[in-house]
């Protein structure tokens, strides 16, 4: 009686494809998994069932339903402009947006956001199903899930060895303001992750040399997801033209036949969105370079949305782009403390933000890579560039944890800072990047904790 044999083995391409996926798979699981559990109060269920402290506690209200609105349902404007636009216009208010909501610009009748368009255009799909109840904080969990294995990827591209990789991956997802921003989710810091992921995505393609065109294009999406990331396209060059140069900022560099075609190609990538953008303005409101962002400066006007303002409520306020502004951001960057409280918790973090070096300490290794000049060069160029208009801004981004910000140039800090921990492999610099990774995941946590308990 013969017997039936099985062929259990694993085609050698369909294993080699399982490990390759393994890691990406288990960083997406941690990160979406710390993600989802680190935000109590989205959770389902009441409010009421989740043990607090004190004074503090919410009142028990039902799913994103009755007179209460939970924490994941507040400001979803992109989940309005996207309803607007599949009703085929950019007025949202036929879409019954709350009246609560700030941030939005009358114009006659109508009314229009003042946020670029990309975040609402991703969730399209979401809104056609489920229509306003969907809450784009999903999307921003999910995308900065998504976001750890980018920057994880991105890495790998980079030859970043494996020891800085397993220290930078959880600093990226519970160490900077990446993680209050996608656990956040309204649209001050959705559009923050999703402008994240589509910069990510042209790094990788970049330093992957696909042709320019693509990473140009994605760059591009993010300009339509936060604006100040379109300062980052002279980078896209710079590194192509740093491949073939060992200086690029010469004559003989970027006069060169292939830095000129790389040029256009970029160009040619990066023109649709920004023509695009100019489109979305004019519908609005008639002029292709207003935004609407004027008009909510002006509506702050008796309003202390800096820490400033609210210690000398009759100091003067700048423009809503003014070099005066440039303090009020370092500060926030580098100096500002957490507050003290005169209860046990003694420390909390303030809603105006918090410095870098307290929350964040591990990007402390961008500023100790050695060599790499001329890339190292085009990175702090590039951060330098993007910050010019974050550091202009008339509010430093008010309620946040950290210095959201920061998000608009973090990808080019993160690779100065795996390289940073790739120059400095002694015993004694490890233990110190091991302790400034953890103290930024306690911050982070931290900061998240007190967000969930202050209705952040």
């Amino acid at each position: 009686m013969s017997t039936l044999k099985l062929d259990l083995k694993v085609p050698a391409s369909a294993a080699s494809f399982l490990r390759r996926a393994a890691v990406p798979t288990l960083i997406l699981a941690v990160a979406l998994l710390g993600y989802v559990y680190s935000d109590y109060s989205r959770l389902p269920g009441k409010l009421g069932d989740i043990p607090v402290i004190g004074r503090l506690k919410p009142q028990a209200v039902d799913w994103c339903s009755g007179e209460e609105v939970r924490p994941h349902c507040w400001y979803q404007h992109d989940v309005y402009l996207a309803d607007a636009i599949l009703k085929g216009d950019l007025d949202v208010t036929a879409t019954d947006i709350p009246d609560y909501y700030q941030d939005v610009v009358p114009k006659g009748p109508k009314r229009y956001l003042p946020f670029p368009v990309g975040p609402a255009l991703l969730l399209l799909p979401f809104v056609a199903v489920w229509g306003t109840d969907f809450s784009e904080v999903y999307v921003s969990i999910v995308l900065g899930a998504v976001n750890v294995v980018l920057f994880w990827y991105l890495l790998s591209v980079l030859n970043i060895s494996r020891t800085s990789k397993w220290l930078l991956v959880p600093f990226f997802a519970f160490g900077t303001p990446h993680f209050y921003s996608a656990t956040t989710g309204t649209v001050w810091f959705y559009n923050h992750v999703a402008a994240m992921t589509f910069v990510l995505l042209a790094l990788i393609l970049l330093f992957k040399r696909v042709w320019p065109v693509i990473p140009a294009a994605l760059l591009g999406f993010g300009f339509l997801a936060r604006e100040p990331v379109v300062l980052a396209a002279p980078f896209l060059l710079y590194w192509l033209v740093a491949q073939r140069h060992a200086s690029v900022l010469t004559k003989e560099a970027l006069l060169d036949k292939r830095t000129i075609y790389d040029f256009g190609l970029i160009s040619a990538g990066l023109l649709p969105f920004v023509i695009f953008w100019f489109a979305y303005n004019f519908v609005r409101f008639d002029n292709p370079l207003e935004t609407g962002y004027e008009t909510v400066y002006r509506g702050y006007g008796g309003i202390p949305y800096s820490f400033y303002l609210r210690d000398f409520p009759n100091a003067a306020r700048f423009g809503l782009f003014d070099v005066r502004n440039i303090p009020l951001h370092l500060y926030t960057m580098f100096l500002m403390p957490p507050q003290f409280v005169p209860d046990w918790s003694v420390l909390r973090p303030s809603p105006y933000g918090m410095s870098v070096v307290l929350t964040s300490p591990a990007f402390v290794y961008a500023f100790f890579v050695k060599g790499r000049n001329a890339l190292r060069t085009g990175l702090w160029l590039t951060i330098g560039l993007i910050s010019i208009p974050l550091l202009f801004h008339w509010t430093q981004g008010w309620v946040q944890f950290g210095y959201r910000f920061m998000l608009d140039f973090a990808p080019f800090l993160l690779i100065l800072t795996a390289w940073g921990f790739d120059d400095n492999r002694t015993s004694g610099a490890m233990r110190v990047q091991v302790f400034l990774v953890v103290v930024s995941i306690v911050a982070g946590f931290w900061g998240r904790y007190w967000a969930n308990q202050l209705a952040w």
